[in-house]
């Protein structure tokens, strides 16, 4: 990706994220973050990826993107120039729950280890 689609997506999630804090007013965003975004080329469209805290606002966000994102884009439209401004499609990110899974699952392994040497050691 070049240094310039680096910057305008940057530049686009940082709009963003200032938008659903300032401009939506939804209790379900509260905890919302977007995590990042892809811009096509010919800046036609944006992916923006987001994550939630729990998994229970997960779908209430989703429903208020959906509801929301004309909205969004409009707001986006008036703080940033751009050729073209993208068709946003907003994708729930569930790489950092991913992350925490394979955490959790590390530490349960660690555990079962120690656990394992001790029970070696008190065997001895």
């Amino acid at each position: 990706m070049s240094l310039r689609m680096d910057k305008v997506n940057r530049q686009i999630q940082k709009l963003i994220t200032e938008i659903i804090q300032k401009d939506v007013d939804d209790p379900n965003m509260d905890f919302l973050s977007i995590t990042r975004v892809d811009t096509t080329r010919d800046l036609q469209e944006s992916k923006v990826y987001y994550s939630m805290l729990t998994d229970e606002n997960l779908i209430k966000a989703k429903e208020t993107l959906s509801r929301m994102g004309g909205f969004i884009r409009g707001q986006l439209g008036k703080r940033i120039r751009l050729k073209v401004l993208p068709q946003l499609h907003f994708i729930p990110d569930d790489s950092i729950k991913h992350s925490v899974d394979i955490y959790k699952k590390i530490e349960e392994i660690k555990s079962e280890v120690d656990n394992e040497k001790e029970s070696a050691e008190g065997d001895s």
